[in-house]
């Protein structure tokens, strides 16, 4: 399956062990991993000023979000990154969007993907048995 990690998924992949970290090092085992530039973008400024990563710190983390396929970002709606990432995950062809974000949690979008959390995903990819 196509995966689309949001960026506080990333984020909290990066930042903490847990739940976000063990499922990225799990889809990048078997599931393919889709990322953006815009993505990048939000995930490092992030990196740097609430974690105050260094240069070398966010190399390390580049490394890693580079294994992910980089897909086209969406330039519209411009006033929306949400939006836009969840355009880029759709348009690339995604199954899951996956998102910590409440608002875009609630969100219907058109075509096949599916806007689900972290443990959903976890779920849905890993233990389906858990989904009955």
């Amino acid at each position: 399956m196509k995966i689309f990690l949001d960026t506080n998924v990333w984020f909290s992949a990066v930042a903490t062990p847990g739940l976000c970290e063990g499922l990225v090092k799990q889809l990048f085992e078997e599931h393919e991993v889709l990322g953006s530039a815009l993505v990048w973008e939000e995930l490092s400024g992030l990196l740097v000023r609430k974690l105050r990563f260094s240069s070398d710190e966010l190399a390390i983390a580049q490394a890693m979000f580079e294994e992910a396929e980089q897909t086209p970002d969406v330039p519209d709606p411009a006033d929306d990154n949400d939006a836009r990432l969840v355009a880029a995950a759709s348009t690339a062809g995604a199954d899951l969007f996956v998102t910590g974000d409440k608002r875009v949690l609630e969100w219907k979008p058109s075509g096949t993907v599916r806007i689900v959390t972290p443990r959903a995903a976890w779920i849905i990819l890993f233990a389906p048995h858990l989904s009955h």
